[in-house]
């Protein structure tokens, strides 16, 4: 079973899944846009499919676990580094190549930043007591760090992330 992931340098990305107990993602596929080729990247084990689809920026492709767990893995296969971050229910992460940071929310707009070469948390904003509906989506213009999140009502925050949330 594989799910579509992004379109690339004329390449379709799709990310297979091992469709037994773990459903644990197995390999990523690189197919030809004309259907003609097909290369596959064997990727590490342990990488949940019960998950929210796994991002891709530039070479990397960021797996974001529901326990909070933020793994880096490259389009090779090499697994870069994997962090639990404390911070559960996150939603899919926004990158910011100047500051070379990984950002992510909650539910209920609770913001993490991470730094994209080892994980390790460059800050988190305070916990919220609002349980959050959908995953908050983020948006990222320059320093500016915009969010929309809530559950019964949708709600807009910004922070400069040039402050640290």
């Amino acid at each position: 079973m594989g799910s579509f992931l992004a379109e690339r340098s004329g390449d379709l990305l799709y990310l297979e899944q091992r469709e037994h107990d773990t459903d644990d993602y197995t390999d990523l596929v690189f197919l030809g846009a004309d259907g003609g080729r097909e290369r596959r990247v064997k990727l590490p084990a342990g990488l949940s499919g019960r998950q929210i689809t796994p991002a891709l920026v530039g070479d990397t492709l960021y797996f974001v676990r529901q326990n909070g767990e933020v793994t880096a893995v490259t389009t090779a296969g090499k697994r870069l580094w994997s962090k639990a971050t404390q911070v559960e229910w996150l939603g899919p992460p926004v990158v910011s190549g100047r500051r070379n940071a990984l950002y992510l929310a909650t539910a209920a707009g609770r913001v993490i930043a991470l730094d994209r070469r080892d994980g390790r948390v460059l800050w988190r904003t305070k916990a919220r007591t609002d349980p959050g509906g959908v995953p908050a989506e983020l948006s990222l213009s320059g320093d500016a760090l915009t969010m929309v999140y809530g559950y019964d009502t949708l709600e807009a925050s910004g922070m400069d992330v040039g402050r640290g949330g």
